[in-house]
């Protein structure tokens, strides 16, 4: 066990782990230790970073969070960078290839306008829209591939303003996100030739992309399955970042009553005060491991561990980009 191991459950053992009495008790329990950690980590590997940027939409919190750090340690200015899957992959379609090479890793489930407008941005009124799953067959697109490359094009160039502007003029670049294969990163490094650092909470690989790492480690962690609790607390205020026309982007439809975004600012409170526990303790110990506090997550995640259900009514997940609907996360 770790130094901050020994120190995380100090703070914890006296905290009743099966009857949290709020989502801040939630959070400081059960997040808490695998954020800290986390963050302790990634400030071991800036090395020579001079920005750093928080993906949208994780990285909205993940900044506040990055926030205390920084001041407490004097570390490189940080953005929180409006993207996503769909709007980097439509930035770096070129042809046909480009286009159908999004199946390989992501599969879609729902119908054919849903793909189109949802993976694609293209908007349709299709007379026999049919229910496709692209694990079973790829669907035809002959239809809509020269729309799509034009959008594509167009994308590209509104989505590359924004980028140069973010970007300014530094010159070693850290990504950060949650996971899990650095499909973003690799979109933009292919869209606009710009190559930088990943750092995600967990990562299974890309051959594509260089000086990219995880702290936990995706075949033995139980992070790879409890990703999608996860990525449901550390959302934003809006939809995700889709298109972006005339310098303005354009979001997702979000669904307040299924968000619980104060709920979910209430977690990341009891999160930053975990921290603050962590940090007033002055560790000098510079060694991390993910180990012991993907374990307390876990917990978290398993069925009726926690007795308050009322606290899992807020957990959903929207991933557009795969399917067609929103998905209500259910303790295992």
């Amino acid at each position: 066990m770790t130094e901050i191991d020994k120190h995380t459950k100090l703070l914890l053992d006296k905290k009743d782990w099966q009857n949290p009495d709020s989502f801040e008790e939630l959070g400081y329990i059960f997040l808490g230790p695998m954020v800290f950690n986390f963050f302790i980590w990634l400030k071991s590997e800036l090395g020579e970073c001079d920005k750093i940027l928080f993906n949208s939409r994780e990285g909205y919190f993940f900044k506040e969070i990055y926030e205390i750090f920084q001041n407490k340690y004097n570390l490189p200015e940080s953005v929180y960078f409006k993207t996503s899957r769909k709007i980097s992959s439509i930035s770096s379609f070129y042809n046909t290839a480009d286009i159908f090479r999004t199946f390989d890793l992501h599969r879609y489930k729902g119908t054919i306008s849903n793909l189109l407008k949802d993976r694609f941005g293209i908007i349709l009124n299709i007379e026999n829209d049919v229910e496709i799953d692209t694990n079973i067959e790829l669907p035809n697109l002959d239809l809509y591939l020269k729309e799509i490359l034009y959008n594509a094009k167009q994308v590209r160039q509104d989505y590359e303003k924004y980028i140069l502007e973010i970007i300014g003029n530094a010159k070693n670049i850290v990504m950060v996100d949650s996971g899990f294969q650095g499909t973003t990163q690799y979109n933009i490094q292919r869209a606009y030739g710009l190559k930088c650092k990943g750092r995600y909470f967990i990562y299974k690989g890309n051959p594509m992309l260089d000086d990219v790492k995880g702290l936990y480690d995706f075949t033995q962690s139980n992070l790879r399955k409890n990703l999608i609790f996860f990525e449901s607390i550390f959302i934003d205020k809006v939809g995700s970042y889709i298109n972006i026309k005339n310098g303005e982007f354009i979001n997702e439809k979000y669904d307040k009553s299924l968000q619980y975004f104060d709920e979910k600012t209430q977690i990341i409170d009891g999160v930053k005060q975990f921290i603050n526990d962590m940090l007033s303790f002055n560790i000098k110990a510079t060694e991390v491991s993910y180990i012991y506090s993907d374990f307390i997550f876990d917990l978290m995640c398993k069925e009726d561990y926690i007795k308050n259900k009322k606290l899992f009514d807020i957990f959903f997940h929207d991933n557009y980009y795969v399917r067609d609907n929103i998905k209500k996360i259910i303790r295992q």
